[in-house]
């Protein structure tokens, strides 16, 4: 709900600031007033075009503000703020505009600098103006269809649609993909298996490749090996004359020693412990000559593995046996995952077959419901039309099937595309609503649309202007009720010049224009008792001052009180 609106230096309007009821507010004045202005001034808030010429003559810049209070049902609004981190406080927000001679023209949410594409989106959910095409939400066919859609009672099942829609989607975008990487896929699944198959087949084993490096190097220098230890057992071997039998006869003098004086039996001990110990290394030398011997092909079989290890490692990009084990566990890995997304494939397959049944048997319902709630909706605005003045208007709520290249489909709106279309005056074709030329008509169309649609509407504030334009008598005074009515569910800001339909109104706002410091400016002030008949006298006879005028504005307001 807009509870007031503050402009500064735009067009006639030097410093200005309104209030509104929560009901039914009516602009009225004589024509030139300025009644327009404060219209176009909001206008700003909903992103209309903001040129230079618009700021009063003397001015740099001209501002707009509003301060609205969000409605109790006005949740999308709320998420869509908070998705943006825009503050709203004590359930209200603030939105701003200013426009400059030169430079840019800041747009704010709650202080928060926006793109005017954003000021205009958050406007456009607030407020709904009719009498300036560019601001009519019922002239999208989006929100036509999400009107017939509520009006049928049916929100919950064409989100449902639009659900299916979008899992057909995803799960279509999810083939795509799966069958854009199948060639790649195919070659990976080849050049992976092998890789494993492979490495399976070398039965390799960690440290395998130090092993037969030692083994090779026994082999090839087997001669050699077995003449140094050869002449190693006979330098040291007791039974040769070696070392061993030397240090035996050093043991035997020591221990003769020993037995003269204890003070050598440390150096018999270390000794004897010598003697022992090349004893044994020359037992090792014996034992390990006699299990030398040459097999040349053990050798080339040596060879010939280390050369299949270390072709493995090149192709592999390995140094180490290890490595190469590794290489192929994360191919057997790899294969496993690419193994499973073919299965992923079909079952992609299966949920675009699941997701289209779905989408079509939702689609067919909400097809079935639509059709019968153009129908109910047709009569019910063909009346309002009628009790507006409009009694040869026609109206229809078209649902034109959705095609692609040619072929019925389904789209995230369901099998269908709604357009309101309407024929104003007899003999006239059915036109959508954006055709409607007069503005009063128009918005006497949009009157008796919202009348039919105010609860499935998210603005809380609908603003019609020039909907009393060519009519009076008894229309006038339907076209008054049924703002009285609309505005029984949301607020309703009327520029009219009926004084019937001011009559109505809960909150009633002058325009008019005065002088100050040489200047003219337009002014507004709320008019009530007194000062209301004399508006409403002037109203209808266009003076104030007759006493019959003022005599029928009183009892007219009574009457409507």
């Amino acid at each position: 709900m807009l509870e007031s609106l503050a402009v500064r230096d735009y067009a006639l309007i030097d410093q200005l600031e309104v209030s509104f009821g929560e009901r039914l507010n009516v602009l009225s004045g004589e024509t030139g007033a300025g009644k327009s202005i404060i219209i176009g001034a909001l206008g700003l808030l909903l992103g209309s075009r903001a040129p230079a010429t618009a700021i009063r003559s003397g001015a740099a810049s001209a501002e707009v503000s509003a301060v609205v209070r969000l409605p109790g049902d006005a949740a999308e609004v709320r998420a869509w703020l908070q998705e943006r981190e825009l503050p709203v406080e004590e359930e209200r927000v603030i939105l701003r505009r200013v426009v400059r001679r030169r430079g840019r023209s800041p747009c704010f949410i709650g202080g928060v600098p926006v793109q005017t594409a954003q000021l205009a989106a958050l406007g456009q959910w607030l407020f709904d103006l009719h009498g300036q095409h560019e601001h009519q939400s019922l002239l999208r066919e989006e929100q036509q269809r999400r009107l017939l859609d509520h009006f049928a009672g049916q929100q919950a099942l064409a989100r449902r649609v639009a659900a299916a829609h979008a899992a057909l989607a995803a799960a279509r975008s999810r083939v795509r993909e799966l069958e854009q990487g199948a060639g790649e896929r195919s070659r990976q699944l080849e050049l992976l298996r092998h890789a494993a198959d492979e490495i399976d087949a070398a039965r390799l084993q960690p440290g395998e490749e130090e092993e037969l490096e030692q083994e090779q190097l026994r082999l090839a220098a087997f001669e050699r090996i077995s003449a140094t230890a050869r002449r190693v057992y006979e330098r040291t071997a007791e039974a040769r004359g070696g070392v061993v039998t030397t240090l035996r006869g050093v043991v035997d003098d020591l221990q003769e020693l020993a037995a003269l004086d204890p003070a050598l039996n440390g150096c018999r001990q270390q000794v004897e412990s010598a003697f022992y110990e090349l004893e044994d290394a020359a037992e090792s030398v014996r034992r390990y000559r006699s299990t030398l011997h040459y097999d040349s092909q053990r050798l080339a079989a040596v060879g010939e593995r280390l050369e299949q290890i270390r072709a493995l490692q090149r192709k592999y990009g390995a140094t180490t046996v290890a490595e190469v084990l590794a290489y192929g566990e994360r191919a057997r890995g790899e294969l496993a995952q690419l193994e499973n997304t073919s299965e992923a494939g079909a079952a992609a397959a299966r949920e675009v077959e699941q997701r289209s049944a779905e989408l079509a048997a939702g689609a067919a319902e909400l097809s079935a419901h639509r059709r019968r709630a153009a129908e109910r909706l047709r009569a019910l605005v063909r009346n309002g039309l009628a009790e507006l003045g409009m009694p040869k208007a026609r109206f229809a709520a078209e649902l034109n099937p959705r095609t692609e290249q040619g072929r019925p489909a389904i789209g995230a709106g369901g099998a269908e595309s709604v357009a309101f279309l309407i024929s104003a005056n007899a003999g006239e074709p059915l036109k959508p609503l954006r055709s409607i030329a007069s503005g009063g008509e128009l918005s006497r169309v949009m009157l008796a649309l919202k009348s039919v649609f105010a609860g499935g509407d998210p603005a809380g504030t609908l603003v019609f202007d020039e909907v009393d334009a060519g009519i009076g008598g008894a229309v006038a005074v339907a076209v008054g009720d049924k703002l009285a009515r609309l505005a029984q569910r949301r607020q309703i800001l009327c520029i009219t010049h009926l004084a019937t339909v001011a009559a109505r109104a809960d909150t009633h706002l002058r325009v008019f224009k005065q002088e100050r410091e040489a200047r003219t400016v337009t002014a507004v002030a709320e008019v009530s008792g007194r000062g209301r008949v004399a508006e409403v006298a002037r109203m209808l006879s266009g003076d104030d001052s007759v006493a019959a005028s003022m005599h029928h504005a009183a009892d007219l307001l009574a009457r409507r009180e």
